[in-house]
């Protein structure tokens, strides 16, 4: 079989087995019905980044033609675009799984900032020069200097190489301390919570950013090639490893309710972390107890700029133990624990004969929202009606 032929089939196999990712995925009872929503909505990324990589080879073939093999260049954009947002949510998706906190939008935000910075520089050079392609290392020699596209995607190459570095470390920073946490707890249900599946996974992913940056600098038919055979081999493989993460972390959460019947249920926004606090050994009641007496006394959580940094500072421990001790305590996350004390002092001001006259605006900002929409909008889910009804229904009675 010629190369253009085997080009062909070898996109033609990456397609279907991507788009079987994605529609086994959505068809997937059990993902559909997963009770941790960052781990549903990491399962939905999954699924939209596999019909990326489907899409993109599809319009390769669509463009170049079927049966026609056309060589990557040199620091391919194209490929330096799925690399780096491909090792991101890699890294995130398991980081997510034992330290769900620190999947935020900003974080998020922070690693991927060097590749839209490129991205952009790289559009605006093209707007200014017109890039060129370089297949061999003499002729990107010759021409980076004087290319600025070129020169944009030979530094944004460099940063990739970098962050499969940040990455790496990253990953193993947040597992470790997952593991050094676990080892607190004593009991048989142990081994299946080290997640000792997730170092797989984590090779697989960083097997295709490696061979993602191999294609970056030594493109060819071979090097292209491995790496599809990549994808098609560990594309599956983790799709697989992944989705079976539920099981683990469903049995955990009936563990807890089944060894003390009184307990309520965890958060459902709780990571495998937050499950292991309910397990250990502690005096969750008496830092509960802690947190209602600073907080009535204090009312910290009244002032907008408030952060849970510094409850946890005031209160001498760490976030994980006390969020336990809140979900323990009262089955909310120490954020929702937060929210309705900041709705019931709204609520009992709006009941206030003095605060008549005030605003519901004044009043939002008096009970420690910054922002009216997130007030309302929180007040609405909690009271089932506006501020606004609230007021004048109890006004009326």
């Amino acid at each position: 079989m010629d190369i253009p032929a085997l080009h062909t089939l070898t996109n033609g196999i990456i397609i279907g087995i991507c788009l079987s990712i994605s529609f086994g995925l959505v068809c997937f009872k059990q993902m559909a019905h997963a009770i941790n929503p960052k781990y549903r909505r990491a399962c939905h990324f999954f699924i939209a980044a596999s019909l990326i990589i489907a899409a993109g080879h599809l319009a390769e073939l669509l463009v170049d033609g079927f049966g026609v093999y056309r060589s990557l260049d040199l620091f391919s954009i194209l490929v330096l675009v799925l690399a780096s947002s491909q090792a991101l949510m890699f890294t995130f998706m398991l980081i997510l799984l034992f330290d769900s906190r620190y999947v935020t939008f900003a974080n998020v935000m922070k690693h991927a900032a060097p590749s839209l910075v490129f991205i952009l520089l790289y559009v605006v050079s093209c707007c200014i020069e017109a890039d060129v392609c370089v297949y061999s290392l003499a002729e990107w020699r010759a021409c980076v200097v004087h290319n600025l596209p070129l020169a944009v995607r030979t530094l944004f190459g460099v940063t990739y190489t970098v962050q499969l570095f940040v990455y790496v470390r990253l990953f193993f920073r947040k597992k470790h301390r997952y593991i050094t946490h676990l080892k607190e707890l004593t009991g048989e249900c142990i081994s299946k919570l080290e997640l000792r599946w997730t170092m797989r996974a984590f090779l697989y992913a960083l097997s295709i950013g490696i061979g993602a940056w191999v294609l970056l600098v030594c493109p060819g038919p071979i090097p292209e090639f491995s790496f599809s055979f990549l994808i098609v081999v560990f594309y599956p493989a983790f799709a697989w490893l992944y989705t079976n993460y539920h099981y683990t972390y469903e049995m955990l959460r009936r563990f807890i309710v089944e060894q003390d019947g009184k307990l309520p249920q965890p958060p459902l926004e709780a990571d495998m972390g937050d499950l292991i606090c309910y397990l250990q050994s502690g005096d969750s009641n008496h830092l509960f107890e802690e947190l209602e007496a600073y907080l009535q006394k204090e009312q910290p959580y009244l002032d907008y700029n408030f952060k849970r940094d510094d409850l946890i500072k005031a209160l001498g421990t760490n976030e994980r133990n006390l969020s336990a001790a809140v979900g323990r305590a009262t089955g909310l996350t120490l954020q929702n624990y937060l929210l309705r004390l900041r709705i019931r002092h709204a609520m009992d001001l709006l009941l206030l004969p003095d605060y008549a006259n005030h605003t519901i605006e004044d009043i939002a900002g008096a009970s420690g929202f910054k922002a009216m929409r997130t007030f309302n909008r929180n007040f609405r889910e909690l009271v089932k009606m506006t501020p606004t009804e609230f007021r004048r229904q109890k006004s009326v009675l």
